[in-house]
């Protein structure tokens, strides 16, 4: 870049580029096919090669990524993407996003960055009271809910250990009294792969659920008699990733806490329920947990990288988390040092369009965008049940609906298939297939912000059209669903 041309000059030509570009993108969302590319070789062609041996004009640059857009881009901000619980990207969290990386605050000390340690503060508390949670719950803003679920398990593995005399941080875990870990039979992946990666993999012992995934009590009553004392954490759900299930949560609660258990919640998308009239019903008891994990890029659709760990005493999560190298400036002054609660040091400032979200919306604008997907994802399962050879496998009592279409030959399983490849090659909406039970299904997730009635409604009719001329045509390969969220 020539020294002489001002800088000001090169950010405006280069950030109008991508202006321009976006908003074509956005411009296009509604009208563009609903499809998944299926082959990279043209991206590779593009974007591949040698690795470069000289600068490149940045403009350049910008035109071969925005070309490769074109290809590669999966549709996932469109209004018909029901596939996995990926929602769109609310305007003004948008906006600030990129304030966010124009100003390219590091969030791990208070003087790195006043303004993000300041509105991480605020946002613990807006988010403690509109999820109903204990008063000082503390709150950790992570770039996924997987982090999340690693910092709240490492806090209730510290917490325990503690309480049975175990000084973790100087003893480490050799010699360390078991913990026993109960978990929902359906419990996502990554409370399973942070539970490894905490060396809690030993002795994870599954708890038995109903046809919706809501953990059993009688079965729960058996495990905990069989954990003979010892330090135990349970894991349960807010939001099952197929059906929407939310665990019993206080008497799940009140049991693990009876024996001085730790219990923790994956909430991933559930947790934004709270702010409903749910919350005095089929969330009772969620404020009896000790931690909780979610993230705001699902339900409250802002970019990615948006999550929390949410952990009820606050000193357990700051003694788990803490760290003190003499290079950092961290006084011992009532501020707050973001990297006291996470674990990333060079942390962007992500809280920044999680508070621009929640300040334009406020209580009652989340409560209506959670409560409108759970209208339509009840508005999509009243159209499909109507058609013969369709099922609705869960009880719609959030966002997500879990469909199974059976053949009249029997062959249920190669149908689901068959009508999944056929429905996502059509381009109209797009959901991902799966299994439950061990069975094929077709799942439906209801989270984009700009998802309408009449989304919903050429949803459903691609997918009975898809449906009817299946059932007398011989079946095509099977397709396998993924495991994502």
């Amino acid at each position: 870049m020539p020294p002489n041309i001002p800088l000001n000059d090169v950010y405006r030509r280069l950030l109008t580029v991508a202006l321009d570009g976006a908003l074509r993108h956005l411009a296009d969302l509604p009208d563009q096919p609903v499809t998944v590319p299926t082959s990279d070789t043209m991206l590779r062609q593009l974007l591949g090669g040698p690795a470069p041996s000289a600068p490149t004009e940045p403009e350049a640059v910008l035109d071969t990524l925005l070309r490769a857009a074109e290809l590669g881009l999966g549709p996932t901000g469109s209004s018909r993407y029901f596939g996995y619980v990926v929602g769109g990207v609310f305007p003004v969290a948008l906006a600030a996003d990129w304030l966010t990386s124009a100003w390219d605050q590091v969030t791990a000390t208070y003087d790195t960055s006043p303004l993000a340690a300041v509105l991480e503060d605020i946002c613990r508390g807006w988010l403690v009271e509109m999820f109903g949670l204990p008063v000082g719950t503390s709150a950790s803003f992570t770039s996924s809910c997987t982090l999340a679920n690693l910092i709240c398990l490492a806090t209730a593995r510290a917490a325990l250990l503690d309480r049975v005399g175990w000084d973790l941080v100087t003893r480490g875990l050799n010699g360390a009294p078991p913990i026993t870990v109960l978990v929902n039979e359906h419990v996502h992946a990554s409370v399973l792969r942070s539970l490894r990666l905490l060396g809690l993999g030993g002795d994870i012992r599954p708890l038995v659920t109903d046809g919706q995934g809501r953990v059993k009590l009688g079965p729960l009553e058996k495990e905990i008699s069989r954990t003979n004392g010892g330090p135990v954490i349970a894991c349960g759900q807010v939001g099952e990733l197929h059906t929407g299930a939310v665990d019993p949560l206080r008497p799940l609660c009140e049991q693990i806490h009876a024996i001085g258990g730790w219990a923790h919640f994956d909430a991933a998308f559930g947790l934004w329920a709270a702010t409903t009239e749910l919350r005095h019903g089929l969330l009772d008891g969620l404020d009896l947990a000790d931690s909780w994990s979610t993230d705001a890029h699902k339900w409250l659709n802002v970019p990615y990288e948006s999550g929390m760990a949410l952990v009820a005493d606050a000193e357990a999560h700051r003694r788990a988390m803490a760290i003190h190298p003499d290079y950092l400036n961290q006084d011992a002054g009532r501020v707050r040092h973001p990297i006291q609660w996470g674990v990333a040091f060079s942390q962007r400032a992500r809280v920044i369009p999680l508070w621009a979200t929640l300040t334009q919306l406020g209580k009652t604008g989340i409560a209506e965008l959670v409560g409108r997907h759970c209208a339509l994802a009840r508005r999509l399962a009243a159209c499909l049940r109507r058609e013969p050879g369709v099922v609705i496998l869960n009880d719609v009592t959030l966002n997500q609906v879990l469909v199974r279409f059976e053949h009249p030959g029997g062959d249920g399983d190669r149908h689901t298939m068959a009508v999944t490849q056929a429905f996502q090659r059509a381009g109209v909406a797009w959901a991902s297939g799966s299994g439950w039970g061990g069975r094929a299904v077709l799942r439906f997730s209801f989270v984009n912000w700009t998802t309408t009635g009449e989304d919903v409604d050429r949803a459903a009719a691609s997918l009975l059209e898809c449906h009817r001329a299946l059932r007398s045509a011989p079946l095509p390969g099977v397709y396998r669903g993924g495991g994502h969220r």
